[in-house]
């Protein structure tokens, strides 16, 4: 064992001292050991190399409340035990004595532990978690703009092995404090100056905070993707003036009935709010379709969804695209289609491009089965007779198509360019099918590939567009749809008639007239009496 004395002299030496389950006690000598703050301890879990990272350590720290246990360099051992290291009190050291020395995981699970009290020294590992959480915090704070994020912060690089969940209310009541140093220094008795605050993906349950941390100029509030079950949970922000707040991808989202029902429960929390979920509240309580740029379903494999597209285009980008090699199941396919051209530059190099399996063009069918290629070796093949590219990321828009256990279907559309010079932007649509395989790794199994030149300053020939005639419809089927049009949209019958009317009752049009109309202030106060 280590016996490990501070440079200087300034503390005293010490002797490791380990605390095992087999015969848990906590004497006096353990106390002062435990207590120090210039030593590190040493956890150890049994068995826990069977379980998550994340589990296991939220466990810790729920056992330890209400003290604040910050854990790091969490590492899994061969023996099947996993082990991280950690600062502490003596008291929260007894409290864990107390409980047996075990924890209990989300599913029921009781793990084990030992405790090697003093494990290093402060001069051995000198890190300062405190200090370094704030640094990371300062980078998430835009100071001209007033907006602080903290979207994912649990995974957060700067951290580095911090584990800091701020899902858990004694984390985040830390990492608010941590912010005070990160952005004000060390002015603790000033409140964060924050307009705008991102809690997005942190897996929050409920805001539970007893210090008033932000100041009066708090106005947006975005919960995005979290498990938050009801809006009575955020109490604490009534006393802000907020006017703009994101809940989509909560659980509490599912609770009402109607959207007036959602509205009427958000205000009663939070009543100068005027935009919620991306959508004005009116003094009319009108409610239109709401249109965001990606759909990720309820936020769960964002982080999959994110790291999967990074990786693949970052990939698919480099000159030589055999590093693409293992991305695709040994019986994965994979098809191309090419649309309309109209620049020169773009027809040139699609002529090099011989896969396009865009049946409304085939000549040759017998070629339809040539152009759908299987399993990795043939993809990649192909893949590298194309000319190189250049991705835009920040022109993405991703669908989350089909969500199973072992499974996800999304599309990315976006811009890209052939590195090529002078090569004018071109639209691409991809949808995949990526499944889980062994050891939680992510393979594609299908992958469609859709290029089309961009449309812009070209008008479309409309003798190509086939005519549509509209079905008769019954008068039960008007009145059909005149109540789903004014459900949606909160106007009388009167007008709804007549938008239905002045769209041969296509209910698509006239939705899409009266949202038209709505946004440029266009439809007449009479429609709503």
């Amino acid at each position: 064992m280590l016996s490990p004395t501070q440079a200087g002299g300034s503390q005293a030496s010490w002797e490791p001292h380990r605390l095992t389950y087999l015969k848990p006690s906590f004497e006096s000598h353990e106390m002062a050991l435990a207590s120090r703050k210039d030593l590190w301890h040493k956890f150890i879990i049994f068995n826990g190399a069977q379980y998550s990272r994340t589990d296991i350590l939220r466990a810790v720290i729920n056992t330890c409340e209400p003290a604040v246990l910050i854990p790091i360099m969490y590492t899994v051992e061969k023996n099947g035990m996993s082990t991280f290291l950690a600062k502490s009190t003596g008291n929260t050291i007894e409290n864990i004595v107390k409980q047996g020395m075990c924890i209990t995981l989300p599913g029921g699970q009781e793990l084990q532990m030992d405790i090697i009290l003093g494990f290093l020294g402060s001069q051995e590992l000198q890190l300062n978690a405190n200090k370094a959480i704030a640094q990371a915090l300062h980078t998430r704070y835009e100071p001209m703009k007033k907006v602080f994020n903290l979207d994912d912060f649990e995974n957060e690089k700067l951290l580095g092995t911090i584990f800091c969940p701020i899902s858990i209310p004694k984390m985040l009541d830390l990492v608010l404090r941590c912010s005070k140093m990160g952005i004000m220094g060390n002015n603790w008795e000033a409140k964060l100056p924050v307009r705008e605050l991102s809690l997005k993906y942190n897996k929050l349950t409920a805001i539970i905070l007893f210090d008033k941390f932000f100041n009066y100029h708090l106005t947006k509030l975005d919960l995005r993707y979290n498990q938050i079950l009801d809006v009575e949970y955020l109490r604490y922000f009534c006393e802000f003036k907020i006017s703009e707040l994101w809940l989509d991808g909560n659980p509490l989202c599912t609770r009402y009935a109607n959207s007036q029902e959602y509205i009427q429960a958000i205000k009663n929390v939070f009543p100068h709010l005027q935009k919620l979920d991306g959508v004005v509240i009116g003094m009319e309580k009108k409610f239109v379709p709401n249109i965001q740029n990606n759909y990720l379903g309820d936020g769960t494999r964002i982080s999959l969804i994110k790291q999967f597209i990074r990786h693949f285009f970052t990939l698919y980008d480099q000159k030589d695209r055999i590093v693409m090699n293992g991305l695709y199941d040994r019986n994965a396919l994979y098809s191309m289609t090419l649309g309309t051209m109209t620049n020169y530059v773009h027809k040139e190099i699609f002529k090099t491009l011989s896969t396009n399996r865009n049946l409304l063009k085939f000549v040759d069918y017998a070629k339809c089965h040539e152009y759908l290629f299987w399993g990795p070796e043939d993809i990649i093949t192909a893949l590298q007779q194309q000319p190189a590219t250049v991705h835009n990321f920040r022109t993405f828009h991703i669908d989350l198509l089909n969500e199973e256990d072992n499974h996800v279907a999304i599309s990315v559309q976006g811009l890209f360019s052939y590195r090529i010079s002078s090569c004018p932007p071109m639209l691409f649509n991809r949808t995949f099918i990526i499944v889980r395989k062994e050891d939680n790794e992510y393979c594609i199994v299908n992958d469609q590939y859709y290029i089309n030149g961009l449309l812009n300053d070209v008008k479309l020939d409309q003798r190509l567009v086939p005519k549509f005639t509209p079905t008769m419809l019954s008068v039960s089927e008007k009145e059909q749809l005149i109540r789903f049009l004014r459900e949606l949209t909160t106007m009388n019958v009167r007008y709804c008639y007549k938008y239905l009317q002045d769209a041969e009752w296509d209910i698509r049009s006239a939705i899409t007239t009266f949202m038209k109309n709505y946004t440029v202030n266009d439809v007449s106060p009479e429609a709503f009496q």
